[in-house]
């Protein structure tokens, strides 16, 4: 019982902790990509273009790690005394 109670609240943790860098990363991403007004050079294009791909691929890391977390959440469920 006592371990289904702390992977209970791992799982948990895990997944408010990557729910909130989740939500991190979609607002760095409005704000540190966002090139109006600003007169962009070319060079700053790209390096906007580079940042939102690494930001994207981190977030579907987090997406994906979240979402594992949800299905083990049913087998830790199971586990008896």
């Amino acid at each position: 019982m006592r371990i289904k109670k702390i992977l209970m609240i791992i799982l948990f943790a895990l997944i408010i902790g990557l729910g909130l860098n989740y939500l991190n990363l979609c607002i760095s991403e409005k704000y540190e990509t966002q090139l109006e007004g600003l007169n962009p050079t070319e060079k700053r294009i790209k390096e906007a273009e580079e940042l939102k791909k690494k930001i994207d691929t981190h977030k579907k890391i987090s997406l994906y790690i979240i979402f594992i977390s949800l299905v083990a959440f049913y087998p830790v469920s199971l586990i008896k005394k």
